[in-house]
């Protein structure tokens, strides 16, 4: 009974281990084969890209008789670099006025400019990585209003003309402008006098004014207004008996436009000083009363169209001190009584047809400081007695017809500073007395015919800053010496030795551009 009972129980033990012993006899379940996933790359970032600075407008461009102010809009750009300022008048060239690094600076002040034109301005805005956004034109408001006219006022004479006007009352007032003409429509009218203040409004014209006047108000920008039109036949004749003759010491009709003779009354004016005709369109020849004029100190009939001989009677005017008489027409010799005059400080003939020689008698005007001969006819040797004139200091004698050597003499005449002999025939060497003048600055001997060597101590003149030896028959200059010791050429304003008969190649000196354009032209190599 008692196995019965535990068959059951052995039985069940028998089934688990079996089922033990399969489950460990069983091969392990395979593991699973990994699966290979794909790699996810993230998106790039999206950068956009640089945009270029804003566009710049020009907000206000305002000027007066000084400046011209111009205003643009600041940039806003965190990259900003720099503005560039650009203006063009009319179809001119476009110029860069001004480059500003600093965004705030928004303002800039032009001093030169011309309103009366159309001035272009315009600001390119740059940036750091150098984009550039070129902003819109603008212009100015034009200047197109002229300055108020003047009114010339009701004209006094006495002697002389004097007429006023009103004064200009604009803020731009630049001058005003004297017009004369020979007709009421006041064509082809010339300027006479250019009056800057504003408050000079007063013109005073010589007593045989025979024309018609304007005056012209100019303002800071070119633009001019016209006034009424005078007729100035207010003609008084100085030469009537009416006129003041005992009291007048100076007359100066000089520049008017005079046409005629000079008349014989002038020899009335017998305290006469000062007589000053030039610039004018006289004709005829010397009055014969004019050597009446015993007091008579300065005689100016230069530039006009006078003609005849200078008369012997020259040598009545004993206190004479200057004659001007260039560019006319007076011929003939020069007489010998005109060497007399030994209160004489200025001679000046040149630019006539005077011929014949020149005297020694010009030795006697020891007081001469002043003599020109210039383009006339004379003919003969230079005299030495110029020696003999010591305080003289401009001398010149060129575009004649004088022969021979230069005086060796020439050296006494220590006060010189300039000696003009070109254009004449001379001949010989430059003598050595030449070199030891010590003011010499000016020394002119071109086209001429002298020979031999130029001597070096002249070379070696510091005071001189003018020298011109060109086309002659000079065969040897020292240079080297001049190269060697270093020579300051900036001294010389005008330098020629050209068309010479040098031989000897130039210095190392002379190997500049500047030399060789400039200085030393056409130097034979």
């Amino acid at each position: 009974m008692l196995i019965k009972k535990i068959y059951p129980l052995n039985k069940l033990l028998l089934l688990l281990l079996l089922i033990v012993y399969w489950h460990c006899s069983s091969p392990p379940e395979p593991k699973p084969i990994p699966v290979k996933v794909a790699e996810v790359i993230p998106e790039p970032e999206v950068v956009a890209p640089p945009s270029p600075p804003q566009k710049i407008s020009i907000r206000s461009i305002e000027y007066d008789k000084e400046k011209m102010v111009i205003v643009w809009e600041p940039s806003r750009d965190i990259n900003f670099k720099e503005y560039r300022l650009f203006s063009q008048a009319d179809d001119k060239k476009i110029d860069t006025i001004a480059t500003i690094s600093s965004a705030l600076d928004t303002i800039y002040e032009l001093y030169l400019f011309d309103p009366t034109i159309q001035n272009w301005f315009w600001i390119d805005n740059k940036n750091k990585l150098n984009m550039v956004t070129v902003g819109d034109k603008s212009t100015h408001i034009l200047e197109d209003k002229a300055p108020h006219a003047t009114v010339i006022l009701p004209v006094e004479y006495d002697r002389v003309i004097r007429f006023r006007w009103t004064k200009n009352k604009d803020d731009d007032f630049a001058h005003y402008i004297v017009y004369r003409s020979r007709s009421l429509d006041m064509e082809n009218r010339k300027s006479m006098k250019l009056i800057e203040g504003i408050n000079d409004t007063v013109f005073i014209l010589p007593m045989d004014s025979v024309f018609y006047y304007q005056i012209g108000v100019v303002d800071h920008w070119g633009l001019e207004s016209l006034s009424n039109v005078i007729e100035g036949d207010y003609y008084i004749n100085i030469w009537e008996k009416d006129y003041p003759l005992l009291n007048t010491t100076e007359i100066d009709l000089s520049s008017n436009s005079i046409f005629g003779v000079i008349p014989e009354k002038v020899g009335e004016f017998v305290n006469l000083e000062v007589l000053r005709l030039q610039n004018n369109f006289l004709t005829g020849t010397f009055p014969n009363k004019l050597w009446d004029l015993k007091r008579l100190r300065v005689l100016n009939l230069s530039n006009n169209q006078l003609s005849g001989s200078i008369p012997n009677d020259i040598f009545k005017l004993k206190y004479m001190e200057e004659i001007w008489l260039s560019n006319n027409q007076f011929s003939g010799p020069l007489p010998y009584q005109i060497f007399s005059l030994n209160n004489l400080t200025h001679l000046n003939l040149s630019s006539n047809k005077i011929s014949g020689d020149l005297s020694e008698a010009v030795g006697n005007l020891y007081s001469l400081e002043y003599l020109n001969l210039w383009d006339n006819n004379m003919v003969g040797s230079i005299p030495s007695e110029i020696g003999e004139m010591k305080k003289l200091e401009f001398l010149s004698l060129g575009k004649n017809k004088y022969s021979g050597g230069i005086p060796d003499e020439i050296s006494n005449a220590t006060n010189l500073v300039s000696i003009a002999f070109f254009e004449n025939e001379l001949t010989g060497p430059i003598p050595e007395s030449i070199t030891k003048l010590p003011k010499l600055r000016y020394l002119g001997l071109f086209n001429n015919n002298l020979i031999g060597s130029v001597p070096d101590r002249l070379m070696s003149n510091l005071n001189l800053d003018y020298l011109r030896l060109n086309d002659n028959e000079f065969d040897l200059i020292d240079h080297d010496s001049m190269c060697i010791s270093g020579y300051n050429w900036e001294n010389f304003i005008y330098y020629d030795v050209s068309n010479n008969l040098f031989e000897k190649p130039l210095p190392i000196c002379f190997h500049t551009e500047e030399l060789r354009d400039i200085y030393v032209k056409s130097f034979k190599e």
